[in-house]
């Protein structure tokens, strides 16, 4: 189903060569919006853009490092050059490492709150002049780990968080311009993430049943049904709702995990 207007705008989406990125990259293309498709990986983003076009819908493909300020100038540039701009920023790209506190390595630290935190950052303000011009929205991924964590998780957790307070931040400010910043926190979703944590805990199928277990919902999520969260906080049905938080997880926060 195709949203009124859409093809006349632009939605770019970072570490979308694989998980909720994918997802999210193709449901804005089946919808009508061209797709900026950024990742680290060239390849893992022009497998993405190839799946776009297979399925009729116009993808743009392009390497870069969120953490470097020059690679999400240049992306946002080629964007421009290509599509005319930006409407729409999802703020994806994400890596965790998963260790004690005591154990993650400065680089390690570094790496993370790099990626997760400054990435989104380094994003919406080089895509900004472009999402004020057309009034647009920044829709950042973060996780239910802002709000209660698993174990071995601690510095990824932490930019989780901040990045739900960068996004209250961003809504604030922006909202004079007519630009909505809103967010998305997703649970157990069915990604490469969600199956090394798995085999990280000894042997995945178990690990994941012993997961939905807890969920009251009795499953794990797909990335379609963040990409759909995504969606319609990006779209004009959302045009009233900024510095807010949408927690897709199954129910998994609503719960007490009580003996």
């Amino acid at each position: 189903m195709t949203e009124q207007g859409a093809k006349e705008r632009v939605a770019l989406i970072t570490g979308a060569g694989s998980g909720i990125g994918r997802s999210t990259a193709l449901l804005f293309a089946r919808t009508g919006y061209r797709a900026a498709v950024v990742d680290l990986r060239a390849d893992s983003g022009a497998r993405t853009v190839e799946l776009i076009e297979q399925e009729g819908g116009t993808a743009l493909g392009i390497a870069a490092d969120v953490r470097k300020s020059c690679d999400v100038r240049d992306a946002i540039d080629e964007v421009a050059r290509r599509f005319g701009g930006v409407d729409v920023l999802v703020n994806n790209a994400g890596i965790e490492y998963y260790r004690r506190a005591d154990e993650y390595t400065a680089e390690e630290f570094s790496a993370i709150v790099d990626t997760n935190l400054r990435g989104a950052f380094l994003c919406a303000q080089h895509a900004y002049p472009s999402l004020r011009e057309k009034g647009g929205a920044i829709v950042n991924i973060s996780s239910v780990q802002a709000y209660a964590n698993e174990s071995h998780i601690s510095v990824y957790a932490a930019t989780k968080a901040a990045l739900l307070a960068l996004t209250r931040g961003m809504a604030v400010d922006f909202a004079s311009d007519g630009v909505r910043v809103n967010a998305v926190c997703p649970g157990a979703i069915r990604t490469g993430m969600l199956a090394d944590v798995a085999e990280g805990v000894g042997g995945r199928q178990e690990a994941l049943r012993n997961l939905e277990r807890n969920i009251p919902l009795g499953r794990v999520g797909e990335p379609e049904q963040v990409a759909q969260a995504v969606l319609f906080l990006a779209s004009r049905n959302a045009g009233y709702i900024t510095g807010a938080t949408l927690i897709v997880d199954g129910g998994l926060l609503s719960r007490l995990s009580l003996p």
